[in-house]
């Protein structure tokens, strides 16, 4: 019996093309075999406008960053779903809800523009409302539960 042959990546070019032609006011380069993106999201009417940077080589995950305004705390508490460095947790690596075969730009930015919102509301009332696992404070090694509406409603979790 032939086995399903093995989904192929999509290369950084398409990847910035299609970045490009979805968000025409950002930019976007490939370096050193890495694509970087920086644009600007607006979460929703009534929320600030965010500029984003996206590093992503073709040997490891999305990484997404708020450059400006920076990211606040609420009190002495920090915004959860952060891995070191500010880097934002969108997605649960080990269960394949994100992979080489999905453009970045349908997914990894509208959950960044989805995760800036649930920033928004918790830092108006300290509830968040994305749901989800998050990382430890030790990082990437350990995550905790979280109020999780996407394990609920099914929400980007493989069944």
């Amino acid at each position: 019996m032939a086995a399903w042959p093995k989904p192929k990546s999509i290369s950084l070019p398409l990847q910035e093309a299609a970045l490009r032609w979805l968000f025409p006011e950002s930019s976007a380069w490939i370096r050193r075999s890495e694509l970087i993106w920086q644009g600007t999201l607006t979460p929703s009417v009534l929320s600030l406008t965010y500029k984003v940077r996206l590093r992503y080589k073709l040997t490891g995950s999305p990484e997404i960053e708020v450059l400006s305004p920076r990211l606040q705390k609420r009190g002495s508490e920090s915004p959860p779903h952060l891995y070191p460095g500010e880097r934002l947790c969108l997605y649960l690596p080990c269960v394949g809800e994100w992979n080489k075969t999905m453009m970045l730009s349908q997914t990894i930015i509208p959950w960044t523009s989805e995760w800036l919102l649930n920033y928004e509301i918790w830092l108006s009332t300290g509830a968040w409302c994305g749901g989800g696992l998050h990382p430890n404070k030790e990082g990437a090694s350990g995550f905790s539960m979280g109020t999780d509406r996407a394990l609920r409603s099914g929400s980007r979790w493989p069944s």
